[in-house]
């Protein structure tokens, strides 16, 4: 049975969105890469959809969900997805079957995938130029840019064909490098042939993009020319090297590296060497370079037959540098002075000699310079010796400079002139009495070069000096070149004025000053000191010199020595001038056995013991000859060597005869210096010294003046016409320790003074006689007739205060009192002195000074003479009252009493001291005597009282007289006591 059914359809509705899918770029293989899409379903029901892989041999796409079902009106998200095998653009369609759809969908792709990519840092390779057989390399980089691995292959393009080797390596050929990594290759070029170089190099990456390098590079080999070939040198001198300069050109771009054989060839090679500057190196290319050729001639032959090698690197055959000279020149030299154009070397010229003058002063240095010239280009070592006063060449001490403040710098000074006096010192310690110093005195004479040489002449003795300067240059002949030099001066000098650069013979000036007349002889002594080797003679003269002296020249005629030597041995002295000659005689025998040299070195010896017989001065006039008023001592002296010794120069004033009124003396001291050694005096050929007359003498200018001499007597009161002393003859007495009495002696001073009122010292002396006497220093000075002070000083416009003093003793009262009794005055008894102070000039006149001593006494009195008890009870006691009185000088009083009935009389109080109240004892002094009589048995008592004092010679008395009575009756009858006055 068949049913027909019958209906309208639809086809399906299947849209896809996108509906194809184009990726842009490029995507890297071996990697899997998502797209999205969607497929929409408009159909009236729902469908079933199946999507085709793409498989092939590199590549895959497929699509997931691959299966599934759409509803209807719905979509479905699908994951398009890519991988590729190797780098290439694909284009294709998916297919998309659909159930009941007899015509499937497709989806358009179109994707191109890509593969490492590896790249190269340079495009090319330039080696420039290279050396042929020298490798060279260059390092290349390989980056690669990809996330993916990259195998690479690096490897020249075209393949060397059989047989050939190839140029060009990579090191390492291949590798691999991972993601966006990079390493580096060595490309190694190996040149074989000169040429231009040109190759390529192909980088091959699998499954990826690669490239190519080029490569190039130029290959030449070195060669370098000598621009002169031959070398010839003139005007050469022996043992001396001769430069020159030869070219070397480098034909090429490559850098030549070159160097000089040490040897030289050729058939006189042996006779010369040469040496090259520089020896090696490299020459830049196509450069040029100078060589200094420095050749040495080592004897005297032309030179012809002579080459030198020069080797390059890199080529087969040497260069090869001729070389000739001429005939050596030998060393020469010339000597001459600065202001002098004369060679000694030139037979025409004058004699060169160094003179150094003829007025050298003693202590001061004098250079000469003298200039030695190299006339070759010889180098030569020179010694200069002198040949006697010669001296080793030391160099003084040097002291480190710093910076100094003022004080030090005047220190630093100071110690710097002592150290160059020090060094002078030690050049002229051998005693010779002169040095010749050389500097430099040795050294190295260059080529064509002028040496000055420096020679510095020191002496500390007089005298006409000779020598020779010995130059020895090289191997030449010694030069002999004199030396002359007349030194003055004198080498003594004064202790008071030090050592003098100049006026060396200009001593001190001696001052005397104003002396009175007639006065004392003045000597001052005066050091010499003689620091020089020799012992020097002084022999003086002083002369006075006189303003109305018009004379100008002195003409002094000796005969024989004009300064014998004082108290000489004359048999020692005819000795050596015989034994002088008979040497003499001996020498002229000799004659035919004796050289030129010889005889003038006999001559000089017999000038220097020839002695004049006669000889004639004429000098400026120096005044009149005279030893008075100065005068020295002693007028001949010896003073030693690195000694001194002492003189006296004195004056002595005019008499008052010859100097009434004020007057100046003026003169002056010659010292006439000789020497008495004969070799100090003269070495024969070497040295002479002048003496006595001949040589300048040593000066001392005297000046003194005499003045009539008077001096000022000041006493402290203007009125008083003489020096007063008031003296109290009580000051004698004094009580001693243990209340004794004890009598001494004591002193009273006064003092006046001495002015001098002159310009002059005024020399005297001070005479007193007992009781007076002059106080000195401190020092009581006693003086009398026979025994006088010392000698005193009084400098002008200078005062003096005296002291003199009056000694007062008991002997002197008892011995005046015997001789001349008191003076009385106002009931005052006094002793008077008189006396006269005598000044006694230096010049014998006298000056006086008035004296005058009062010396008080003491004067004691009683009211009564005479004192009666009366009568008296046996035992019982009566007093009685009397008076003692003193004026005058102060006193100390006891009573004493011998007579046989003294006991039964009693004084109080026995003893004591009087002193009266005013000064000079105007007013007396009183002391009230208490006397009492108690009589022992029945009889008249008598008694005699004496009151003695030790300052007056007699003593009071006091008779006594009472009665004692056993009577009653008669007990109440006595005598009135007498009154006190």
């Amino acid at each position: 049975m068949e049913i027909e059914v019958k209906g309208s359809t639809e086809p399906y509705q299947i849209l896809l969105e996108p509906y194809a899918v184009i990726i842009p770029g490029e995507i890297f293989v071996c990697t899997t890469t998502r797209r999205q899409f969607k497929m929409w379903n408009h159909s009236k029901t729902f469908i079933f959809f199946q999507w085709e892989k793409l498989k092939s041999s590199c590549h895959r796409i497929e699509v997931e969900p691959p299966t599934g079902r759409i509803e209807e009106n719905e979509c479905f998200d699908f994951d398009l997805i890519f991988f590729g095998g190797k780098p290439e653009k694909l284009q294709t369609n998916l297919i998309c079957n659909i159930e009941h759809h007899h015509q499937p969908v497709t989806l358009p792709v179109e994707v191109s995938f890509k593969g490492p990519t590896v790249t190269l840092n340079v495009p090319s390779v330039d080696f420039g130029l290279v050396r042929l057989g020298d490798p060279t390399h260059k390092s290349v980089e390989l980056t690669n840019t990809t996330q993916l691995e990259a195998f690479w292959t690096l490897m020249e393009k075209v393949e060397p064909q059989e047989g050939q080797v190839t140029q060009i390596s990579v090191e390492p050929c291949c590798g691999m490098l991972p993601p966006l990594a990079s390493c580096s290759v060595d490309v190694i070029f190996r040149p074989q042939f000169c040429k231009q170089f040109k190759s390529e190099l192909e980088l091959e990456v699998e499954n990826g993009q690669g490239c190519h390098l080029w490569i190039q590079a130029d290959v030449q080999s070195p060669q370098v020319c000598l621009l002169n070939c031959k070398l010839t040198f003139t005007e050469i001198y022996l043992e001396v090297p001769k430069s020159a300069s030869v070219m070397l050109f480098n034909q090429t771009a490559l850098p030549a590296k070159f160097s000089w054989a040490s040897q030289l060839h050729g058939k006189h090679s042996s006779f010369c060497s040469a040496s090259f500057v520089p020896d090696s190196g490299v020459i830049e290319p196509n450069a040029s370079l100078e060589v200094t050729v420095e050749f040495t001639s080592h004897a005297d032959v032309e030179l012809t037959e002579v080459a030198a090698l020069c080797e390059v690197e890199g080529m087969n055959l040497p260069l090869l540098l001729g070389i000739a000279a001429s005939n050596p020149k030998k060393l020469r030299v010339s000597y001459s002075l600065p202001s002098d154009g004369s060679l000694l070397s030139d037979p025409c010229a004058s004699a060169l000699v160094l003179d150094f003058g003829d007025d050298v002063m003693l202590k001061r240095p004098v250079t000469r310079q003298m200039l030695i010239t190299n006339q070759t280009a010889i180098a030569a070592l020179f010694v200069m010796e002198v040949e006697h006063f010669s001296v080793s060449n030391t160099e003084p001490e040097q002291r480190c400079s710093r910076v100094r403040t003022k004080l030090q710098t005047i220190k630093a000074e100071k110690l710097e002139a002592n150290t160059q006096e020090e060094f002078v010192s030690q050049l002229l310690a051998d005693g010779r009495g002169a040095a010749f110093r050389v500097v430099p005195d040795s050294g190295l004479l260059g080529p064509f070069e002028t040496q000055t040489v420096a020679v510095t002449a020191f002496a500390d003795m007089w005298g006409e000096y000779s020598d020779n300067l010995i130059c020895k240059v090289g191997d030449l002949e010694a030069e002999v070149i004199p030396l002359r030099m007349a030194v003055g001066g004198c080498p003594l000098y004064f202790q008071v004025t030090g050592p003098r650069t100049d006026d060396q013979f200009q001593g001190p000036i001696i001052r005397f000053g104003t002396h009175i007349p007639g006065g004392d002889t003045v000597s001052r002594p005066l050091r010499i000191n003689n620091p020089s080797s020799y012992d020097i003679r002084l022999d003086w003269e002083t002369y006075n010199i006189d303003k109305d002296d018009h004379k100008l020249v002195d003409v002094v005629l000796a005969f024989g020595d004009p300064f014998p030597l004082k108290d000489a041995d004359v048999g020692k002295k005819m000795e050596r001038l015989f034994e002088r000659n008979v040497q003499t005689m001996l020498r002229s025998d000799r004659t035919s056995c004796t050289t030129a040299a010889q005889e003038d070195d006999d001559n000089q010896e017999e000038d220097c013991s020839k002695k004049k017989l006669v000889s004639v001065h004429i000098r400026p006039h120096m005044g009149k000859l005279s030893d008075y008023p100065f005068c020295i001592t002693p007028q001949q002296i010896v003073i030693p060597a690195k000694s001194g010794a002492t003189i006296h120069v004195s004056f002595t004033p005019l008499t008052p005869s010859e100097s009434a009124t004020d007057s100046r003396c003026s003169g002056l001291a010659l010292g006439f210096m000789s020497l008495d050694s004969e070799t100090a005096a003269c070495v024969p050929g070497k040295v002479r010294r002048a003496q006595g007359l001949e040589l300048q003498p040593v000066r001392m200018d005297l000046q003194a003046a005499v003045k009539p001499a008077a001096l000022l007597v000041e006493m402290q009161e203007e009125e008083e016409e003489a020096l007063q002393f008031e003296a109290s003859a009580g000051d004698l007495l004094k009580v001693g320790p243990h209340k004794e009495l004890v009598v001494g002696e004591f002193d009273v001073t006064r003092t006046f003074r001495l002015r001098n009122p002159s310009e002059v010292a005024v020399r005297f002396r001070m005479e007193t006689r007992p009781p007076f006497s002059v106080f000195k220093s401190k020092q009581k000075v006693w003086s009398s007739s026979s025994t006088s002070a010392g000698t005193l000083v009084l400098q002008p416009r200078d005062t003096m205060q005296v002291k003199v003093a009056f000694h007062s003793t008991v002997h002197l009262i008892n011995q005046t009192e015997e001789k001349i009794p008191p003076d009385t005055e106002k009931g005052l008894q006094k002793l008077t002195f008189k006396q006269d102070l005598l000044i006694h000039h230096s010049n014998n006149s006298l000056q006086t000074v008035p004296l005058c001593a009062h010396l008080l006494l003491s004067t004691l009195s009683l009211s009564t003479d005479r004192l009666s008890f009366g009568v008296c009870y046996v035992g019982e006691t009566k007093s009685r009252e009397i008076t003692l009185s003193c004026r005058g000088s102060h006193t100390y009083w006891m009573s004493t009493s011998d007579s046989r009935d003294a006991h039964v009389f009693k004084v109080t109080p026995d003893f004591g001291l009087l002193r009266p109240k005013e000064l000079h004892g105007s007013c007396s002094s009183k002391q009230h005597l208490q006397i009492s009589f108690t009589p022992s048995e029945d009889r008249e008592f008598r008694a005699v009282l004496r009151i003695q004092a030790p300052l007056v010679k007699t003593p009071l008395t006091l008779e006594l007289r009472g009665t004692g009575t056993l009577d009653e009756k008669s007990g109440c009858v006595s005598e009135l006591s007498p009154v006190s006055i």
